[in-house]
């Protein structure tokens, strides 16, 4: 994932050094484009009351999308965007429990979103970019003894399910990108969004009984995109 964010980091090169721009927006300009980079967690499992950590749930994965927007005015474009986020698996310690957890995550989202370009007229031009609507997240927790310990009643020390849902609520993204024009039609761009999916929850836990709180989830995504302009 590293390398998908150097990768991303280095087209932020390639987008300022662009050479002469031929694409400026118009009202009526259409936009279809394609997004990938990584998608860092900022939501925390907190452990700390079973003597673990408080710690991001899931490792940094990766975002992909797509992206149709319509300029109304030269600034201003309207449209909607499709999002999916693969993040890694990451464990946790839980030593009162003498156990330990592996959290698995990915959302898949759809925004209604709305850019507004500064300078369009330029090659080079920086932007604002936000989104509102539903997404989905697949949550998975599981749970094992730790080192040393096993399954009271198997004697087994393998991964048991405690939770296994998936969830939808309110998206919604706000952040901000650069572009620039390699042709009439085609446009590089980096961005970078804060995206926040309304997740709250109290769940069941599966293996030891009782209920826990799934909190509302949130990542920051790292981003790189190509985008293809046609009408006006």
């Amino acid at each position: 994932m590293k390398k998908s964010i150097n990768a991303v980091l280095g087209l932020c090169v390639v987008v300022l050094c662009a050479g002469a721009a031929m694409a400026q927006y118009s009202a009526g300009s259409q936009e279809v484009g394609l997004v990938i980079g990584g998608a860092m967690p900022v939501t925390k499992t907190d452990l700390t009351a079973l003597g673990g950590k408080n710690e991001t749930a899931v490792k940094t994965g990766l975002d992909v999308g797509g992206r149709y927007l319509y300029h109304t005015t030269p600034e201003w474009a309207f449209g909607g965007e499709v999002s999916y986020a693969g993040f890694g698996d990451k464990t946790h310690d839980a030593p009162v429990l003498l156990s330990i957890v592996k959290e698995s995550a990915n959302t898949l989202d759809v925004e209604g979103v709305a850019k507004y370009t500064f300078t369009p007229e330029k090659k080079t031009r920086p932007y604002l970019i936000g989104g509102l609507g539903y997404g989905s997240l697949k949550q998975k927790t599981q749970i094992k003894p730790s080192a040393g310990n096993a399954w009271l009643d198997t004697g087994t020390t393998e991964y048991r399910t405690s939770y296994d849902k998936t969830i939808g609520g309110v998206a919604l993204s706000i952040g901000a990108g650069v572009e620039s024009s390699l042709s009439d039609t085609i446009t590089l761009g980096v961005e970078g969004r804060w995206k926040y999916l309304g997740t709250k929850k109290t769940v069941g836990d599966k293996v030891f009984g009782g209920s826990w709180d799934l909190p509302n989830t949130s990542s920051v995504l790292l981003t790189a995109g190509v985008s293809w302009k046609f009408g006006k």
